[in-house]
């Protein structure tokens, strides 16, 4: 069945709530004339003179649509005068593809427009193709229009208004558009920093995505055309905006199928829906030579693509979410405004309707806030990672049972403290703890009881220990307590508070509770040439002395005791 009648419905409906508009405004419309096909092609002079007159055939709906083979000329004409109060503004809106000729009283120079036109300065935003008509224009006074032959298939309703009210309304565009590619912006420029920080393929493949679908809203909109890099991209003319559409939809697929990890919660729907790149990506290739007589079949087929990859997006990670994935959570709500408003858009496209407002800044608004969504996204998986590896690193360094430094990692930090303490001239004790009689808790009470007690025992300690200080598990019931800045009296003072305050603990056990007691050895760097596993060596002679002299004290290695910082406090 033809669609041809349900969009000339769509047309005349369309028209008919801006001939009322207008005519609310008191301002008269516009009627629509085409020329018939002649032996040869007019000459712009014959029909600005009205040789040709006879020739214009008035259209029932003033659509404006070009040729494959020749050009077409349109004559416009205002079914009452203009008022003198501001000039006539006539636009031509969705015309992406177009290049026109306006011919205007009372010279009837030729005017041309055409989005991709960075030679002169532009007086409006390129939402539309628009002029500025002479004043005093007449019910009946023609405007002529030339539109170039065009092998992709436009439509063009075109609509006169004054020339404040336009004004009015393109600033408004403006700052929408602005607002929304600026969003999109900060992502961009967000994401560049993220990625030279973590070099994150994922963040890559974001880059890549947000940057192309950028560019795409940029110059469907018109508004990049204006900047410093506008000449560059109007050299790739109006298939540009086809080239980096793809291409944003080709990354797209790529980011989504890494971000919600598609590969491994939905293998299968994973695999159909990233085939479907390839051919996004050879059409991207094909966008740029002439097409010919191809060139609407190749818009319809990427279209249809580019639908089909929207609907498979949201199966997928459906699915994906069905299964648990904590990512596919961010897509949809990233993704679920921007997919049905890329449906919309496309049916629109294929249909050949005119673009209505909701979806022309509603394009545009699902994909700034999409890239926005996203962007945490990326930030929420960032931060999950970095929790796993800080969880993971701390295991790798720290006793699983209390908590404390492992050995591994006791013996390499002390190692950088003594070369610190060295360089800075500044004094280092260390205390070595072990719990006596130890071996008896385990065999009376077992050894779950035992580990309870070594978790208490280091939770006691950490109770007494200064800012700087920290507290490694050397092996089973030993203990190492490394003291920067603490001279003898310190590391004697600290040493048996931390003794006091065990000999108090209460353990637990069996429906009662039993005491523990510690002895400890304190050591203290001695000159410059002293190493950390000598200094753990005296700590180890001194808790030796200390067991020797009955368990449950503190006593200090000889050497510090006559060493020239032993009175250092």
């Amino acid at each position: 069945m033809s669609r041809t009648p349900l969009i000339v419905f769509v047309l005349a409906f369309c028209l008919a709530l801006t001939a009322w508009a207008r005519a609310a405004d008191g301002l008269p419309a516009l009627q629509v004339a085409q020329l018939s096909d002649t032996p040869q092609p007019p000459s712009p002079a014959a029909v600005t003179r009205g040789a040709l007159a006879g020739d214009f055939l008035p259209l029932a709906v003033p659509v404006m649509t070009p040729s494959g083979t020749h050009d077409v000329w349109y004559r416009l004409q205002l079914d009452g005068n203009w008022p003198d109060s501001a000039p006539p503004v006539l636009s031509f809106p969705g015309t992406l593809h177009a290049h026109l000729w306006v011919y205007a009283p009372p010279s009837y120079q030729p005017q041309s427009l055409w989005l991709q036109q960075t030679t002169d300065p532009a007086r409006f935003s390129r939402r539309a193709l628009a002029t500025v008509l002479p004043h005093g224009l007449h019910a009946g006074q023609p405007v002529y229009v030339r539109v170039e032959r065009s092998d992709y298939p436009y439509r063009t309703v075109p609509a006169v208004t004054d020339l404040a009210s336009y004004q009015a309304t393109d600033l408004e565009h403006v700052r929408i558009v602005t607002l929304l590619a600026g969003i999109q912006l900060a992502m961009v420029l967000a994401g560049i920093c993220l990625w030279v920080i973590l070099r994150d393929r994922l963040i890559r493949y974001y880059l890549a995505y947000v940057s192309t679908q950028l560019v795409y809203a940029m110059l469907a909109s018109g508004e990049l055309y204006d900047s410093p890099l506008g000449p560059a991209f109007a050299l790739l003319g109006s298939h540009g905006s086809w080239l980096f559409a793809t291409l944003s939809a080709a990354f797209s697929i790529t980011f989504v199928i890494e971000f919600c990890s598609l590969r491994q919660t939905a293998p299968r729907s994973s695999a159909v829906f990233g085939g479907l790149r390839w051919p996004l990506f050879a059409a991207a290739a094909l966008s740029l030579p002439p097409l010919g007589t191809y060139t609407a079949l190749f818009a319809t087929v990427v279209n249809l693509v580019i639908l089909l990859a929207s609907i498979m997006a949201i199966a997928t990670v459906l699915l994906a979410l069905r299964r648990g994935n904590r990512q596919a959570r961010f897509f949809l709500v990233a993704w679920m405004p921007q997919v049905g408003f890329t449906i919309f858009r496309i049916v629109q496209l294929l249909a050949g309707w005119p673009l209505p407002p909701w979806l022309e800044y509603g394009f545009p608004l699902t994909m700034a806030f999409a890239s926005l969504v996203v962007m945490l996204g990326l930030a929420d998986q960032t931060m999950h990672a970095r929790n796993e590896r800080d969880i993971a690193d701390h295991l790798a360094h720290h006793d699983a049972l209390t908590g404390a430094l492992n050995r591994r990692a006791l013996l390499a930090r002390l190692d950088r403290a003594v070369a610190d303490a060295k360089h800075a001239e500044q004094p280092l004790a260390l205390l070595f703890l072990d719990l006596d009689h130890f071996k008896a808790i385990n065999d009376e009470h077992g050894h779950a009881v035992g580990d309870r007690c070594l978790q208490l025992v280091v939770e006691t300690i950490s109770h007494e220990l200064r800012a700087d200080d920290w507290l490694g598990r050397y092996g089973g019931e030993e203990f190492v307590i490394v003291l920067p800045h603490a001279a003898r009296r310190n590391a004697e003072q600290i040493g048996e508070r931390v003794r006091a305050r065990i000999e108090k603990l209460r353990i637990p056990g069996n429906g009662r509770s039993f005491g523990i007691t510690v002895s400890i050895g304190v050591a203290g760097l001695l000159d410059q040439r002293d190493t950390g596993s000598a200094l753990l060596e005296r700590a180890d002679g001194a808790l030796y002395q200390a067991k020797s002299a009955g368990r449950n004290r503190v006593a200090t290695h000889a050497s510090l005791t006559l060493h020239r910082d032993a009175e250092l406090t």
